[in-house]
């Protein structure tokens, strides 16, 4: 009886290791095709992204100034921190600024966030990385926003590099290792602000456990990293103190509790809805689970990494949120990608601590395939999607439109990606007029919000023109202008009612010029209209107004 059960018990186990193998095996297999269906993504909307859209030719024509002192004088109106510019300035002198090799530079970058993902997941838990690519890899945000000539998707990709490279603080604190996880830090905030606010996420829990553990000066040595990375943001935090502070106050608008759901939900891959339940389920389940294992972990190596991933997933939610509620900017979708990332490491984490369990295992290659399967059906119409039509617009413009003619640009945002493409001989013009066309000088829109008649020099060169028998021709978004009988007046900023939101002053000006175009036109046509599958941040229309009348 004894030899029988002993042969039973051997066998039960070589099943149950057999089992185990296949599973590892079904994980592996489920990993590679995923990471070759991000690439495919990535490369299809490599093709199809078409021209840059206002925001990249921002970075594009701040990197492209003639000498690097005029980016360091201009850098405190972009959006991004130093490195970020410098690469792009770097990328362009090695590989060009034509658009195609400008899409290349969103590929690699998605190229490298397939890489980063695997780095990981196999050095903090050594398995493959299944929730990270399929959360994020299969994400319309980060295969749009992410592979834009913009700091988002190489920021992601960096706070992967610095959660992995910070992990093996856990086991153990060496000089080599705390240098690596400050260089990481340093250069992943140097990048992107937004991975500045993610830095205690990743610090703060290890000091936790340190001290926890009784590790004090191991403990208050990761606490010095932080507070050198933090150090490296006093000159912005002057810089905003002392100048943009100043201009910066046209930018905030107000935020309600719909809007920040509703861009969270396009933040996590919306138009699928598959993707939010998916988001629902495996965050609240890894949380869920990493407590009850918690709970029953009273010491070991587990327990740390569970407590990390808790106290990370707080930690990153409470930061984000304070840096969010401090800018007073409305969050767009695109704001949250470093932040998605981030937590769909910690998520990655989480589920491989508890993939002991086998129906974890199994119910994570179900997510997967799910994913793998319905997204990119879900999303295709948004990854062949053009970022503009602008280009489309400029290259008939300088077919058609005479050197004495008049091209309006509205709005004046727009004139960043307009600057990059029209090579015409018409006199161009933006609504308001704004002498800087390469990046956004909100100063000057500040200038112009607070004059009594912001439009008049606008009036004055279209009015000259169409009576001379020339054609006037607006590029832009009118949808709501077209509607307007009586525009709204505002008073020079701050208005008693809408104070100094541009976005006000904005939909009012186009409102004027449409009723002065309107009031004195002949003939109006519209030539282009907003063309389907061209993202609707910049999706223009062309109208062209000849013959005056008093």
């Amino acid at each position: 009886m004894g030899s029988k059960s002993a042969s039973a018990g051997a066998s039960s186990l070589g099943q149950a290791r057999l089992s185990r193998i296949g599973l590892e095996r079904i994980e592996w297999a489920c990993a590679i095709l995923l990471s070759a269906t991000v690439l495919f993504l990535l490369i299809i909307r490599t093709t199809h992204a078409g021209a840059l859209w206002r925001d990249e030719c921002d970075s594009v024509q701040l990197a492209q100034m003639p000498r690097f002192a005029d980016l360091l004088a201009n850098l405190h109106y972009t959006a991004f921190p130093i490195l970020f510019p410098i690469t792009v300035r770097g990328y362009i002198a090695l590989f060009g600024a034509g658009d195609f090799a400008l899409r290349c530079f969103g590929l690699a970058v998605g190229i490298a966030f397939i890489i980063a993902a695997w780095f990981y997941s196999l050095r903090t838990s050594r398995q493959p990385p299944l929730v990270l690519l399929g959360l994020i890899g299969l994400n319309t945000n980060f295969l749009t926003a992410g592979t834009w000539v913009r700091g988002y998707g190489i920021g992601s990709v960096l706070i992967v590099i610095t959660t992995t490279v910070a992990f093996p603080l856990l086991q153990q604190v060496t000089t080599r290792r705390l240098v690596t996880v400050l260089l990481a830090g340093l250069v992943a905030s140097q990048f992107l602000f937004f991975n500045g606010a993610l830095m205690p996420a990743i610090l703060l829990p290890v000091a936790v456990i340190l001290f926890l553990r009784g590790e004090l000066k191991s403990g208050l040595l990761v606490i010095c990293v932080g507070l050198v990375i933090a150090i490296t943001y006093v000159p912005y935090i002057l810089s905003i103190f002392f100048d943009v502070g100043r201009w910066a106050i046209i930018l905030g608008e107000p935020v309600s509790l719909h809007w920040i759901l509703k861009e969270l939900d396009y933040a996590s891959g919306t138009p699928s809805y598959f993707t939010r339940w998916a988001w629902l389920v495996v965050l609240s389940g890894a949380v869920g689970g990493a407590i009850w294992r918690l709970c029953q972990k009273k010491s070991g190596a587990e327990r740390h990494v569970l407590l990390f991933g808790l106290l990370a997933t707080v930690v990153s939610i409470a930061s984000y949120g304070a840096l969010m509620s401090v800018t007073h900017k409305q969050p767009l979708q695109r704001y949250y990608l470093v932040l998605f990332c981030f937590l769909a490491c910690i998520t990655d984490l989480l589920v491989a601590t508890l993939s002991r369990f086998t129906f974890v295992r199994f119910a994570r290659i179900a997510l997967v395939l799910s994913l793998t399967v319905v997204q990119p059906f879900a999303e295709w119409s948004m990854i062949i999607s053009r970022e503009t039509n602008i280009d489309i617009l400029a290259q008939r413009l300088e077919k058609e439109a005479g050197p004495n003619d008049v091209i309006v640009v509205n709005t004046w945002s727009r004139a960043l990606s307009f600057n990059r493409y029209y090579h015409g001989s018409a006199r161009w013009l933006t609504v308001p007029q704004i002498s800087e066309r390469r990046i956004h000088r909100y100063d000057l829109l500040q200038a112009k919000m607070t004059e009594f008649f912001p439009l008049n020099d606008l009036e004055q060169a279209m009015a000259a023109a169409l009576k001379t028998g020339n054609r006037v021709w607006l590029v832009g978004e009118f949808r709501d202008a077209v509607s307007a009988r009586r525009p709204l007046a505002l008073a020079p900023a701050p208005d008693p009612k809408f104070g100094w939101r541009s976005g006000v002053y904005s939909y009012a000006w186009a409102q004027q010029l449409f009723v002065f175009v309107r009031r004195h036109v002949e003939k109006m046509d519209v030539v282009v209209q907003p063309q389907p599958l061209v993202n609707p941040n910049e999706n223009s229309a062309l109208i062209v107004a000849e013959g005056w009348e008093y």
